[in-house]
């Protein structure tokens, strides 16, 4: 049987840091190139150094960015930051699930010990679409999916 998984959350708090690492380092490669074509009689290694460096910065950065989002499976919730797993922690241990108001959508997870853990939601950038009339549904609908609920 194979198991079910969906990703839920786009950019995140851990994230958007990511994201603007990679258009600086994008944009300042971008300059670079830009400047060697007027200049082309002075490219030495003082030209490529930088721009390969700030070329696999930038790169790196919206890979990583790419690879922060919350997966849940039939069996378990994972966070995932930079394609890297923070948290797992199996559904069967959650006992109840809430998502804290406010720009960062978190989702709090208590679980049967008694402890809380915290796991990032939407962006500022979804903020404005959670003052909707459907927000709270969609809130619903994702508490629904981590815990596992038709």
């Amino acid at each position: 049987m194979r198991q079910s998984r969906q990703k839920l959350r786009g950019t995140t708090l851990l994230s958007a840091p990511l994201f603007v690492l990679g258009i600086m380092g994008c944009s300042f490669a971008l300059a670079l190139g830009l400047w060697a074509v007027w200049n082309q009689g002075q490219l030495g290694p003082s030209f490529w150094l930088p721009l390969l460096l700030t070329s696999a910065l930038g790169l790196g950065g919206f890979i990583a960015a790419g690879g922060c989002f919350l997966l849940i499976s039939d069996t378990e919730v994972c966070d995932v930051v930079g394609w890297i797993t923070v948290q797992r922690i199996e559904r069967s241990e959650i006992q109840t699930a809430r998502v804290r108001p406010g720009p960062w959508r978190w989702f709090e997870l208590e679980l049967q010990d008694g402890s809380v853990r915290t796991m990032l939601g939407a962006s500022p950038t979804q903020y404005p679409s959670r003052l909707l009339a459907g927000a709270d549904d969609q809130d619903i609908a994702n508490l629904e999916l981590i815990l596992g609920e038709e």
